[in-house]
């Protein structure tokens, strides 16, 4: 009894209390759990929208630095710009956003991100393989040290070189930001750059060789009637053309290779016209193959002292000799009988 007096004093009290106190606790309560609830909203909205700008942020820099954007495919990259306009767009609008509106736009945001990073993962682009341009920049640094070409080029083909170089360690150096286009180009500029030197050395050299075939056409030409007219005549004719030529500076090597083979075909034909040069030309063959078959001859006559090679083959061998003595004894005969007017 006593237990369930003390009990209701209790209730008494409260409910006295509830009623002096009653609705203005209560008020505070519900304005407190308020502010609880909107402070959650606006914490929960302001990391979806930091979330939001930072990684549009990030994706910005992939179009300078980063390889994935750089060297991806036109349509992946279509693609991606595409979707970074929209969330520019996107998250300037809702810089105007109102208090309660802010619930509404949290889930919207993060739908935007997982579309932005959707777009940035797709993305494509491969890491440019520079082993080929780190090899070129090798290359060109030791043909600059040590080749007689690049010391032979005019001073234009050689700042063009220079240039080339400059900019290939100028791609090189970027890394993960170098784009295929910027690679091509450097290993390009590095090779057509040194093959324009190349060939500028190769036409000097050769411009020189016409000149001195020139002068040896001049030469023989003093003499020519010791050839046929004819073969004098198109001898004639393209040393005139080798002249010209020659004169031409806008000639290429092409020209001057061209006109040397041209030129060495006629003053050929021409001295094959000389019967005396055709003589001399037909016994210079002659002492050749004597001389090979005496060195030959020798040898078997060698092979002969071995008793083994002998009894094998010493049959063939012999035969052979008696063939090939027959044939030096010819050349012999042959060689005295049209060398001795020249010796007269």
């Amino acid at each position: 009894m006593k237990k369930n007096n003390i009990t209701k004093g209790i209730i008494a009290l409260t409910l006295a209390t509830s009623f002096v106190l009653g609705a203005g606790q209560s008020s505070f309560a519900a304005e407190a759990t308020s502010i609880s609830q909107k402070e959650d909203v606006n914490k929960a909205y302001l990391d979806a929208y930091n979330e939001l700008n930072g990684t549009y942020t990030e994706c910005l820099s992939l179009r300078d630095k980063d390889y994935t954007y750089i060297n991806a495919t036109s349509y992946c990259k279509a693609a991606f710009d595409g979707t970074m306009t929209e969330i520019a767009n996107y998250i300037n609008s809702i810089k105007a956003v109102t208090e309660a509106e802010k619930k509404a736009y949290i889930p919207k945001m993060k739908a935007k991100l997982e579309e932005l990073k959707t777009a940035r993962d797709r993305l494509d682009g491969k890491q440019v393989d520079s082993q080929t341009l780190t090899n070129l920049i090798d290359d060109a640094r030791s043909f600059i040290r040590n080749d007689d070409n690049y010391k032979a080029a005019s001073q234009d083909l050689k700042a063009a070189f220079d240039l080339a170089l400059t900019n290939a360690y100028t791609v090189y150096g970027k890394g993960d930001s170098l784009s295929k286009g910027e690679y091509e180009k450097a290993v390009s500029d590095l090779r057509d750059t040194k093959a324009a030197i190349l060939r500028y050395v190769k036409t000097e050299d050769t411009k020189k060789v016409l000149a001195k075939r020139i002068e040896e056409a001049e030469v023989l030409l003093k003499d020519k009637k010791k050839y046929s007219a004819d073969s004098v005549k198109i001898f004639e004719l393209a040393l005139t053309a080798a002249k010209s030529t020659a004169a031409n500076p806008k000639a290429s090597l092409e020209n001057y290779e061209d006109i040397i083979q041209k030129l060495d075909t006629a003053k050929e034909d021409m001295l094959g016209s000389d019967k005396d040069a055709k003589i001399k030309k037909a016994l210079d063959k002659l002492k050749k193959a004597k001389s090979e078959s005496e060195i030959t001859v020798k040898a078997c006559k060698t092979l002969l002292d071995f008793p083994a090679i002998a009894k094998n083959y010493g049959d063939k061998i012999r035969t052979y000799l008696v063939k090939a003595e027959k044939v030096i004894k010819n050349a012999e005969e042959v060689i005295a009988k049209y060398e001795k007017p020249a010796n007269k």
